[in-house]
């Protein structure tokens, strides 16, 4: 199992780079999972993703959330992220450079997901309801882009956010194997006039190697204003 887990990685990270090399970024992350009573559990995580190319650091994160199961069916989460991103250096339309820097971000989310379950195959729609908080308040360098002239410095302000993210996943658990590939599609959705925003399609597979250690691998293609970006993802999970 281990050899086809290795196999499954090499095959995603080539697709990967042989789709579009510079638009190719990592995320990694690690989470714990804790019942607290027999419908509701709580998980603690953090998550560090590079720039594209692998330049640097885009963001880390730190979360923590709970999980309700109404039923058989149905799911409620609640979450709090705290975001610490890197934006980097630009042009504005003025033709100003702003320097690059860190902005601190705060996002809550809600989500209901309802599921059905056919044997192994498992099929799940989930509506994410997302805010976020953009810290402002500080001043970063500002320069004419063609002569270098040294401006006032640019006034970062605070701004939020507000998303409807809508996401179909299906699953399936291969018998014994501890392994259960699985799709998704989302699709983001701004409330600032309900404008469609983004796109994200993923294929991965997690595997369960112990009763409370499990690892998620997965390649996962984005379409949003620019041309699309290619991710590869590991995340690891320990569960109580």
């Amino acid at each position: 199992m281990r050899r086809l887990l290795f196999i499954l990685t090499v095959l995603l990270c080539s697709v990967a780079v042989k789709e579009n090399v510079q638009a190719q970024s990592m995320w990694v992350s690690a989470e714990a999972k804790f019942g607290l009573t027999k419908d509701l559990s709580g998980y603690v995580g953090g998550e560090y993703r590079t720039l594209n190319s692998f330049a640097g650091t885009d963001r880390w994160s730190a979360t923590a959330g709970l999980d309700y199961k109404v039923c058989k069916y149905v799911k409620l989460s609640a979450e709090y992220s705290y975001i610490h991103r890197h934006v980097m250096e630009r042009i504005t339309s003025k033709g100003n450079r702003i320097d690059s820097y860190w902005q601190p971000r705060h996002r809550a989310a809600f989500a209901v997901t309802g599921s059905y379950k056919w044997g192994q195959f498992t099929l799940s729609l989930r509506e994410l309801y997302q805010y976020t908080h953009h810290t402002g308040g500080f001043y970063v360098g500002k320069v004419d882009a063609e002569t270098g002239k040294v401006k006032s410095d640019e006034y970062i302000e605070t701004k939020d956010k507000h998303l409807l993210r809508s996401r179909l996943k299906g699953e399936y658990k291969i018998r014994k194997s501890g392994f259960t590939p699985y799709l998704t599609a989302e699709i983001y959705n701004n409330f600032a006039g309900f404008a469609y925003e983004k796109s994200r399609f993923t294929i991965g597979t997690e595997y369960k190697f112990t009763k409370h250690h499990s690892v998620d691998i997965f390649y996962r293609y984005m379409l949003g204003d620019d041309n699309g970006s290619h991710v590869i993802g590991l995340g690891y999970q320990f569960k109580l």
